[in-house]
């Protein structure tokens, strides 16, 4: 029958169907073309909403502890407080501010941190991208049982002045410095009061010493990250290993190395105490007396709680404007 065009097995027997019928079956059994898309979308809304749903308390909780301090903190900065005088806080307007920009103690301490956190920055992000590449292609290059083993060691002992609790390596490298008792003048034949003479310079090689670790695990994970296949193209071009180095390698880990710097400038900024409060103590005079090291004295050694606010608000609007010029000026490049 020409009405009838397909069939269908039905337990073994051959059974006719008009195409009418299949027609409207294969019409009722697939859905509309915008049906599946509606579903889709809004089951990842209900996912989002259950979610978020999970997540909303622990989102309040630890958004009401980070804004709390940090609310407060601003409170007081616009306040008095000196516990020695009288234990009420009053108002105090804008005077810490006014204090803040018309003092000369801390116009120089926010220099001595600038210059320490430039030095220690340029170090770190040099030293730490020129180990990862190296580190990269030991590893990498490593192909017998021992020589996997030796490199896999070697990836892991970067990794200790990291660990070492910041107290205790600047303690360790106090004694390293010693002028009469210190490995360094032992091996130099010297007396030279390293943490007396030379500060910035003792301090600086103190936090790139414990901070080069993290900068080096950072960019060899970029640098492991790289397609190989670039490098074997660059090698049928005839391209050596340093002009490898400057056309894939840094090209490629840039970005990285950037945003490694603008979190390593903020942080050096802001954190730079223990190093400097184990070592020199801020001295001589004024000379690593870093913003940090400034705003706990003001708080703890002269009980000014308003004013100290005030310089950390200070702290972290520099480091915040410095972090965040160094990733719009990589934005920038990039487009």
């Amino acid at each position: 029958m020409a009405a009838e065009r397909e069939v269908r097995r039905t337990q073994g027997h051959r059974v006719s169907v008009p195409a009418s019928t299949l027609d409207g079956e294969a019409r009722s059994a697939s859905p509309s073309r915008g049906a599946p898309v509606r579903r889709t979308a809004a089951h990842a809304s209900r996912r989002n909403r259950i979610g978020l749903a999970f997540t909303l308390p622990a989102l309040i909780v630890v958004g009401a502890i980070l804004a709390y301090p940090l609310l407060y903190l601003l409170y007081l900065s616009f306040s008095t407080y000196r516990p020695l005088s009288s234990a009420e806080i009053s108002w105090a307007g804008l005077d810490n501010y006014v204090r803040l920009f018309t003092d000369s103690t801390v116009a120089n301490s926010l220099a001595v941190t600038l210059q320490f956190t430039l030095a220690s920055v340029l170090i770190e992000i040099v030293l730490g991208t020129a180990c990862a590449i190296l580190l990269a292609n030991v590893m990498l290059g490593a192909r017998g049982r021992g020589s996997r083993i030796a490199a896999r060691l070697l990836g892991s002992a970067y990794i200790i002045p990291f660990a070492v609790p910041a107290v205790a390596g600047a303690y360790a490298w106090r004694m390293v410095l010693d002028a009469q008792f210190g490995a360094v003048n032992a091996v130099l034949g010297t007396h030279t009061p390293w943490l007396v003479s030379y500060p910035m310079l003792s301090i600086v090689v103190i936090d790139s010493w414990k901070m080069m670790p993290f900068v080096l695990f950072v960019m060899l994970a970029a640098v492991m990250s790289i397609e190989p296949s670039q490098y074997e193209a660059a090698e049928l071009d005839g391209a050596g290993a340093v002009r490898q180095l400057f056309s894939i390698t840094l090209p490629s880990v840039l970005p990285v190395m950037v945003i490694t710097a603008a979190f390593r400038a903020v942080d050096a900024f802001t954190k730079v105490f223990d190093t400097v409060f184990a070592t020199t103590g801020g001295g001589p005079g004024d000379a690593t007396r870093v913003f940090p090291l400034l705003i706990w004295r003001t708080a703890f050694t002269h009980l000014d709680f308003g004013n100290a606010s005030a310089q950390a608000i200070a702290a972290l609007a520099i480091s915040l404007v410095f972090g965040g010029a160094l990733l719009f000026t990589q934005r920038r490049n990039a487009s």
